[in-house]
């Protein structure tokens, strides 16, 4: 007999045959956003994106902006071990 597998486990199992498994682990921090980096940070961060391992936020505070940038290495961390490998290797602020 087959063994069932989870709808989530089947489309994330499609997006690797594809070779865009690297696709479906950014949506998934991108989704979660609120939980890697916390309430406040979230609700300040108007856009975020990720490309060519690098996350793009844009903050609609300017001294949130600035601390970030003092933790960016805190930052950087918490999101790949979200995903659980190096999705990202640098945030750029805007």
């Amino acid at each position: 007999m087959e063994e069932e597998k989870s709808f989530k486990d089947l489309v994330k199992n499609l997006f690797k045959s594809y070779r865009l498994g690297d696709k479906y682990d950014e949506i998934g921090v991108i989704n979660s956003w609120e939980q890697i980096a916390g309430r406040m940070i979230a609700q300040k961060t108007t856009k975020i994106f990720i490309q060519n391992k690098i996350l793009y936020l844009t903050l609609s505070s300017a001294p949130l902006k600035a601390e970030l940038r003092y933790h960016k290495l805190v930052l950087i961390e918490k999101v790949n071990k979200f995903a659980g490998k190096e999705l990202i290797k640098d945030i750029n602020f805007y």
